[in-house]
């Protein structure tokens, strides 16, 4: 029993040291950190192949700090358990200051969030922060090493590493936060967004008005489990007369909206839901608002048809919930900007949308809360992409997102 027990020690400590030798030889060191070059060769799965060429310092350092922290996967493991949105078979050459290379194949799969890196027929799997990091130099091609310490240290107070500043903007702060019906829905965004800032002692509606200066930074750790699936963090700060003002955390492209600094959602600061936070900032007293609070469902919906129709923008935003209204903010967003500009969100692709028949489903069970309709309109596009022109169905959501402004549609959809 003992001879077997010292046997198997002795095999766990040749295991230890075989993983560091590994280590040592297969990946870079930290003698290649310093004044080295870095390519990255990515496939797209189309065919095609995007290349990344890395001198910053701080980045590089980055990189094999990272792949340094690979855990050994083993000889012969089952890599070939991906998605079809894995990105297989990609390249990472250092370059040394010897001009020595050394190359690593690396590939990644964000749907499982599941990586692994291939050197000397060797598999060994770094965090998968790692491959996200990699990932984003393909977009954030102008990133800013050089980040003030007083930025650094907010983020690290609350355990945020910031990697680099993405792009810095200047922006007019609205007069007021009360939404008025058909506004774009910038005031909505830093309505929000203030409300996470002052979670954390930064309350910016004393800048209203002003012009500031917003920073965007690449931030190393993920989102908090409770917005998966959406997983890469922005750190957003606000100057004034460089002065932070204000501070948050956003989601960046389809739905920016996350969180405040120490990882808490609006509900949960505010103990409120979106419907009851939106109330305080709905201008009750401008004349469409009103004048939208009053009428039927049905009717809500030919305004919406007639002003896609007619293209009236106003009141195509005005005749659907806030909430909705808000995707627009970040929908296919360039990631190097806060949010989308009311100018390259305004110009649809609709031609012309006449509304032929309304039918409610009268049998929908959703205890009241949502009306669903299906209407029929026929539909000419500017230039067809997801569909072509003709009569089609469409499946509409009404719901009073406050009592006060009445039904608005929620969602428009292509099935029930």
């Amino acid at each position: 029993m003992k001879i077997s027990r010292v046997k198997n020690i002795w095999i766990i400590v040749f295991n230890m040291v075989l993983i560091v030798l590994i280590m040592l030889i297969t990946l870079p060191s930290k003698e290649s950190k310093g004044k080295v070059s870095l390519e990255l060769i990515f496939n797209t799965n189309f065919g095609e192949v995007n290349k990344v060429s890395i001198k910053d310092e701080k980045i590089i350092n980055d990189i094999v700090s990272m792949l340094e922290n690979s855990e050994f996967l083993g000889n012969g493991a089952n890599t070939n358990d991906m998605s079809g949105m894995a990105r297989k078979d990609n390249k990472l050459i250092l370059t040394k200051a010897n001009g020595n290379k050394e190359e690593i194949t690396f590939s990644y799969d964000s749907l499982y969030e599941f990586g692994y890196i291939e050197v000397e027929g060797k598999i060994l799997v770094p965090n998968y922060d790692f491959f996200r990091y990699v990932e984003d130099l393909e977009e954030y091609t102008k990133y800013d090493t050089n980040v003030e310490s007083q930025v650094v240290d907010l983020f690290n107070k609350y355990n945020w590493t910031v990697d680099y500043r993405i792009n810095t903007l200047k922006e007019k702060l609205p007069d007021n936060l009360k939404h008025k019906a058909g506004e774009y829905p910038i005031k909505i965004y830093w309505a929000y967004n203030n409300e996470l800032s002052k979670e954390i002692g930064f309350d910016f509606t004393d800048y209203l008005g002003k012009n500031i200066v917003v920073e965007i930074y690449r931030l190393r750790e993920s989102l908090p489990d409770f917005m998966e699936p959406r997983r890469d963090a922005r750190g957003i700060i606000l100057k004034y007369n460089n002065e932070i003002i204000g501070a948050y955390i956003d989601a960046g492209r389809h739905e920016s909206f996350a969180c405040s600094l120490n990882r808490e959602k609006l509900e949960n600061i505010t103990s409120k839901d979106w419907d009851q936070w939106i109330e305080d900032y709905i201008d009750y007293d401008d004349e469409l608002e009103i004048k939208l609070s009053k009428m039927k469902p049905e009717d809500i919906i030919k305004e919406h048809f007639k002003a896609l129709n007619n293209h009236d923008i106003k009141m195509t935003w005005a005749t659907i919930t806030r909430k909705n209204l808000c995707r627009y903010l970040s929908s296919n967003m360039n990631n190097q900007y806060l949010f989308n500009k009311e100018k390259d969100v305004a110009n649809q692709n609709i031609r012309s949308a006449e509304l032929l028949e309304i039918n409610e489903f009268e049998d929908i069970d959703n205890g009241g809360e949502a009306l669903e309709y299906e209407v029929l309109a026929d539909f000419k596009f500017i230039e067809p992409i997801t569909s072509e022109n003709g009569v089609f169905p469409r499946f509409v959501i009404m719901r009073k997102e406050t009592e006060k402004s009445g039904w608005r549609i929620d969602d428009i959809g292509t099935g029930p």
